[in-house]
């Protein structure tokens, strides 16, 4: 089923288009973006100027156009924090509403901070402790975690946008006051997620030369955002865009975005955060349903028309004791997948895959351990593939691993079975 969700944000305007599996798991198919930066200049009870309102409608009539080519009926939008500052923002919502032929629905922030969460919970595995972040144009989100739960939520009225004007000193005053009216224990978790924050690990990836185009579940060094802050900021936009991993348009809200990541790790005592790329929009499409990885290594065998092959899993988990049995299962699981699929080397195409895909469910260094498997399973290993990554494992050992993948995957009585 086709869902569409649009975000209408302080600083971005997105329509995300999603293809949404019987588990409710989803594929994202594309998205379309403007920069409207409809907040900007905004003061509670000042007014969304006329120049803004023609760009916000230019975005929807864009949106409405590609629902209609794609054929979506299941459309969700909201409205975030300018449309409650502004004093006609029911009135510019209206009027974006009738363009949509949709309903765009202006949430409270306690909303906003709960969908950001529960698309953080979704796709990654978080079932202890944690605190999740998604940082904004016009306002920062951060709720507390607890046992893979939401148990509070706060939203704060600073976002990258709002503050981009503002010099470093003036930006972690302003941070350090408000951060400091909220009650959160620190937790050894903290999750980001929001444009700034991905564009903030794409260029530590970029400048690291981490082996994988994905940020999802990457974790970046406190110490790092901290240098990323001050160096930001005395760069200008067109230096800023330079830069790996930072466009133009992002390149205007970078720096101070950073500034304000940088003092709640701070506050938070955090030695390092681990980046979501989903958020929001995916706790839109998703709310009211719980995800695990079993419903994510699902999604990737109905991504292919496949029934999942559970039975190669559990048979090639049961040979490796603890948490490693799984990821042993989950490479014989994808492999599977390929193999089903044709794949000449499916062993090689799971590897490939974990390298260039963002895979919910999983982080970055599980799925990137299961690549190494699958790697294993059909193919040489270097000690580079292994320290690249951050993995503590010797070759040996992944080689028996990768056995026990190609001898149940080469053995086993597969058979490509459509499930529609």
């Amino acid at each position: 089923m086709l869902s569409a969700v649009i975000d209408a944000g302080y600083n971005s305007f997105r329509l995300s288009i999603y293809d949404v599996f019987q588990n409710n798991t989803f594929r994202l198919l594309g998205s379309l973006k403007y920069f409207v930066r409809i907040g900007e200049g905004i003061k509670e009870g000042s007014k969304i100027s006329d120049d803004k309102i023609k760009t916000a409608e230019q975005a929807f009539i864009a949106f409405k156009n590609l629902i209609n080519a794609k054929g979506v009926k299941n459309v969700k939008a909201v409205g975030t924090s300018a449309f409650r500052y502004a004093l006609n923002g029911k009135e510019v919502s209206d009027k974006l509403s009738e363009i949509l032929g949709e309903d765009l629905r202006i949430i409270s922030g306690e909303e906003e901070g709960r969908f950001s969460a529960t698309g953080v919970i979704n796709t990654l595995p978080i079932t202890e402790d944690a605190i999740i972040f998604e940082i904004g144009g016009g306002s920062l989100e951060i709720a507390k975690i607890e046992t893979g739960n939401i148990t509070k939520v706060y939203q704060l009225p600073i976002g990258a946008l709002k503050l981009a004007t503002y010099s470093e000193k003036e930006i972690r005053k302003i941070v350090s006051d408000e951060i400091s009216t909220i009650s959160i224990t620190p937790s050894k978790l903290v999750v980001g997620s929001g444009g700034n924050m991905r564009a903030l690990a794409k260029l530590d990836e970029k400048i690291s030369g981490f082996p994988s185009d994905s940020i999802h579940g990457y974790v970046v060094p406190s110490s790092q955002i901290s240098k990323y802050a001050k160096v930001l900021f005395s760069l200008d936009i067109e230096e800023r865009s330079a830069l790996p991993g930072i466009s133009k348009e992002r390149a205007y809200t970078i720096h101070s975005g950073a500034v304000i990541i940088d003092e709640l790790l701070q506050h938070f005592n955090a030695d390092k955060v681990m980046v979501s790329a989903f958020g929001m929009r995916e706790g839109v499409l998703t709310d009211g349903v719980k995800l695990d990885r079993n419903k994510w290594l699902e999604a990737i065998a109905f991504y292919h028309y496949l029934d999942p092959p559970w039975d190669v899993f559990y048979d090639a988990e049961k040979k490796v004791k603890g948490e490693m049995g799984f990821y042993v299962g989950s490479a014989a699981f994808i492999s599977s997948v390929f193999k089903m699929s044709e794949y000449l080397n499916p062993y090689d195409a799971c590897y490939r895959m974990t390298r260039t895909a963002i895979i919910p469910g999983f982080t970055q260094k599980e799925i990137l351990t299961i690549g190494l498997i699958c790697k294993a399973a059909k193919g040489k290993i270097k000690k580079k593939n292994i320290k690249s990554v951050g993995l503590d494992f010797k070759k040996k050992e992944l080689y028996e691993y990768g056995k026990i993948v190609k001898e149940i995957v080469e053995t086993y009585p597969l058979g490509v079975r459509w499930s529609g």
